[in-house]
């Protein structure tokens, strides 16, 4: 199961997920965060007065996620299925998580399970069409790194297009997509200049 980078985790930027996410939840709303690792997310929305739950796969991290999250769930999304007790969130956030499994999809459609009637799936999703990749590719070069939207631990990649039609086909309506980083500030060629996109999409 893959780790989620610290760093990203930490981001102050106001044009990261980190905390463009945040700004999407409404007050005193039910929140499943899906990667939760040390529970920064749940540590922000408790401002609002949300009640979060996480799952993760690491245990140090979880161990540090319960001082913020009502309950944790030691669990491995690569199976597909949530497999936690049932409950109906207003949000469920994947947060940079469904582009490191191999079938993103199998979770999606398990979440609809979880999912109040008006609720909404949140998530971030590394945008592969930014203009340095396509430059790399022009020169013939594809080479993985240690983090960042080639990350060695991606499994999945998406563009805009590709990853509104994986929420599409899994029975949600993409209503909102945001873009992070230089297409945040400049709301210029997002498809060129997002490092991800954010997903606001509520049930079919």
């Amino acid at each position: 199961m893959f780790q989620k980078d610290p760093l990203l985790e930490q981001s102050t930027s106001p044009h990261s997920p980190q905390n463009i996410i945040p700004q999407q939840i409404r007050k005193n709303a039910t929140v499943l965060d899906v990667g939760c690792n040390t529970g920064f997310l749940a540590r922000i929305l408790k401002k609002k007065k949300t009640i979060t739950d996480g799952i993760d796969i690491n245990d140090e991290a979880l161990q540090k996620a319960k001082k913020y999250c009502r309950k944790v769930y030691k669990r491995d999304l690569y199976s597909g299925k949530f497999d936690i007790d049932k409950k109906q969130y207003d949000y469920i956030v994947f947060a940079d998580v469904l582009e490191h499994l191999p079938r993103p999809d199998w979770l999606l459609l398990d979440a609809h399970n979880y999912l109040a009637k008006n609720g909404k799936i949140i998530a971030s999703l590394p945008n592969i069409a930014r203009a340095e990749i396509r430059l790399n590719l022009m020169l013939g070069k594809f080479d993985y790194t240690k983090g960042g939207i080639l990350s060695e631990d991606h499994l999945r990649f998406f563009t805009r297009k590709n990853a509104t039609e994986m929420f599409e086909q899994c029975g949600y309506i993409v209503e909102e997509t945001i873009p992070t980083g230089l297409g945040h500030q400049l709301n210029i060629l997002p498809e060129l200049t997002a490092f991800q996109f954010i997903y606001i999409c509520s049930q079919a």
